[in-house]
């Protein structure tokens, strides 16, 4: 039976049916299903979009997103290439436009990169890039549909008074002191950003002399922090490095198990988890771990106080 005499035999459908129409009833199905990135699409179109659905770390096994009032970081791999662009939105008349402000594709093989010029549709509706289908974020880019489950909730606030360190609340303070955006460089030619929530940390920077991309979960202890990257790009004169774990799904949204046997003071140490920064000193307003390499990391209250462009709220981890 063809599909237009279905109306005139309503009665003995089911048992005249044949396969091709099953088929065609099928293909229709999918095309008008809720679930198609086309119809997402179209559900995401919104001329008062409101962002704060969206706010959070996305992934799946090949990308991962984080998106804030102001700024998407969003990590894409192809195969044997990773893609990192940098949005800024704006919102004008009610609607939120993306921008594209700055990118890279990093051959993962050869460790070059190139950076992304500006596209001629540089600035569009940031529902054109992206939209939530029943709790999943579809995103678009390059008319490549991506589908990201939510990994870890941002909560954006205004200003707050961050506390005073003392031994017993180390970890609070490194967790809350670092939480927000901040803008470094904001040029498009070598931009600077840093996006840090309670349980992830980000970095997209690039200028003349190096390259530094990366996805971190991150957890912090009265004894120091736990740094686990699950994406990293880094290239200089120096060193090259591109890695991004093989399900970035996985290894993202679980949560960092420390191992305070792990921690000393005189040296940066490491397990299958990350790298162990401990801690050296604590002042009210200023903390020191031991980094990786010899280094001294030092975090400041006031000083990170000055450079929040965007604030997160505390959440306990």
């Amino acid at each position: 039976m063809e599909p237009e005499s279905i109306s005139k035999n309503v009665s003995s459908t089911k048992s005249q049916m044949n396969g091709k129409s099953c088929f065609a009833l099928l293909v229709l199905g999918f095309i008008m299903s809720p679930c198609s990135p086309q119809v997402a699409k179209e559900a995401g179109r919104s001329e008062n979009l409101d962002l704060s659905p969206y706010y959070g770390v996305w992934a799946n096994a090949d990308c991962e997103l984080v998106q804030t009032e102001k700024y998407t970081l969003f990590f894409e791999r192809n195969t044997d290439k990773i893609t990192v662009t940098l949005r800024k939105n704006e919102k004008i008349d009610n609607t939120v436009y993306s921008k594209f402000f700055a990118g890279v594709i990093v051959d993962i093989q050869t460790k070059e990169y190139k950076k992304i010029e500006p596209p001629e549709n540089a600035k569009i509706p940031i529902s054109d890039f992206m939209s939530l289908n029943y709790g999943q974020l579809i995103v678009s880019q390059s008319d490549v549909f991506q589908t990201l489950q939510l990994v870890e909730k941002i909560d954006i606030c205004l200003p707050y008074e961050m506390p005073f360190a003392k031994i017993s609340n180390v970890g609070k303070c490194l967790q809350t002191w670092q939480l927000g955006v901040y803008e470094k460089n904001t040029s498009p030619e070598t931009p600077h950003v840093e996006i840090s929530t309670n349980k992830h940390d980000y970095i997209f920077a690039v200028n003349s002399n190096r390259l530094y991309c990366r996805a971190a979960r991150i957890r912090h202890s009265n004894q120091g922090t736990v740094f686990a990257q699950n994406i990293r790009i880094w290239i200089s004169s120096g060193q090259k490095n591109v890695s991004m774990e093989d399900n970035n799904l996985i290894i993202c949204a679980a949560d960092v198990e420390i191992d305070n046997s792990m921690f000393n003071p005189n040296i940066c140490t490491s397990d299958e988890v990350g790298f162990y920064w401990s801690l050296i000193s604590c002042k009210p307003k200023i903390i020191k771990l031991n980094g990786c390499d010899g280094q001294v990391y030092r975090y400041g209250r006031s000083k990170i106080f000055k450079k929040i462009v965007e604030w997160f709220a505390y959440k306990n981890y």
